[in-house]
């Protein structure tokens, strides 16, 4: 999440650096426009808004403040766009670039800031543009006026609709990307993920942080006897027994093969060790059924790693938690090893 975070933030960056960049160059053209028609005031902020992009472009790229200054850009520059409304001697015509306002901010703001910043400047150019041109010698007739505000009130529409379907459709492809498509807990990636969220928390709060890497016992032999299907529903049957019996603040996931891994935020070694020692009896109690009506009963072998007692990252976490999985099967299999062995309630032998 926190690398999808960044881009998503790298995409924002562009579209504002690519607007900057037209501002400055359309500052500056109407800036020079509007001193031939003598709007020395509108032609004043149209150069210093230029001359303010100008100074962002180099901020952009690096800021860590980027929400705080695409609003520091945004509200002036559609300021500019409602004031220009009002004067006399410019065309109605500018409200054309209201309706830019909408697509700008979901844009740059995501859904809740554009929705926003949207209704806010729209409601304002309705209302200037009213105040204008509906009453004095230049007043627009009701359907001109209705035709504008209908249109800008469809580009917001559509932009919250378009932004709301995007942010829907991505946040599902997160989920996908993070999740192990045969037994439907998280994979590789989301522990990562995960590892990294936690490990935070895990630093602020004091609690601790442990990883458990646990091993399908026989694996191979289950497969070669039942076949991969059977092998397959194996899988999924240990996967739904983990994801159940953990607490809501827990990971469990499959790292690849026959192996998953837990991630258990509050759970020191001891604590750990505990923990996944009863999923291995609870799994071994619980067999699966296959064909004909038999019955086949799974066990694993586990390794267990905490946060600062076996290494700092996941990485080392793993390496460790890894080799005390790898001592569980030598010890007989069907067991948890922490600092210590745990005794195993029900042996599994061959």
């Amino acid at each position: 999440m926190p690398e999808q975070l960044e881009q998503d933030q790298s995409h924002r960056r562009s579209v504002l650096r690519a607007l900057l960049w037209l501002t400055l160059g359309f500052g500056l053209i109407f800036a020079g426009l509007n001193v031939v028609r003598g709007l020395y005031l509108l032609a004043s902020l149209e150069l210093l808004y230029a001359l303010f992009a100008l100074c962002l472009i180099p901020v952009i790229p690096t800021t860590r403040h980027l929400v705080a200054w695409t609003i520091a850009y945004l509200v002036p520059f559609f300021c500019i766009m409602v004031f220009a409304l009002l004067l006399p001697n410019t065309s109605f015509t500018v409200f054309a670039w209201i309706q830019t306002i909408p697509i700008i901010s979901y844009l740059l703001l995501g859904l809740r800031g554009g929705l926003w910043m949207s209704l806010c400047f729209i409601s304002a150019a309705v209302v200037a543009f009213n105040v204008r041109y509906i009453t004095g010698e230049h007043a627009l007739n009701a359907l001109i006026i209705t035709n504008l505000a209908f249109s800008s009130l469809a580009v917001m529409l559509f932009s919250h609709i378009y932004e709301r379907s995007r942010v829907r459709n991505e946040r599902r492809l997160i989920e996908l990307a993070g999740t192990d498509s045969l037994t439907g807990i998280a994979n590789r990636m989301r522990l990562n993920e995960e590892f990294q969220r936690l490990r935070s928390q895990s630093e602020r709060s004091g609690m601790a942080l442990s990883l458990v890497v646990l091993d399908l016992d026989f694996f191979k032999r289950v497969n070669d006897q039942y076949g991969h299907d059977v092998g397959d529903k194996a899988l999924q049957h240990a996967a739904a027994l983990l994801a159940s019996r953990l607490r809501g603040s827990d990971l469990a996931c499959r790292l690849g093969g026959e192996e998953f891994a837990l991630l258990l935020l509050g759970a020191d070694h001891a604590q750990a060790a505990r923990l996944a020692d009863q999923l291995r009896q609870q799994l071994y109690a619980a067999p699966l059924r296959v064909a004909g009506g038999s019955t086949l009963q799974i066990s694993f072998s586990g390794g267990v790693a905490t946060l600062g007692q076996d290494g700092d990252d996941l990485n080392a976490l793993l390496k460790v938690a890894d080799r005390r999985m790898y001592e569980a099967k030598g010890l007989g299999r069907n067991r948890i090893v922490a600092a210590t062995a745990l005794s195993p309630a029900v042996d599994c032998t061959d």
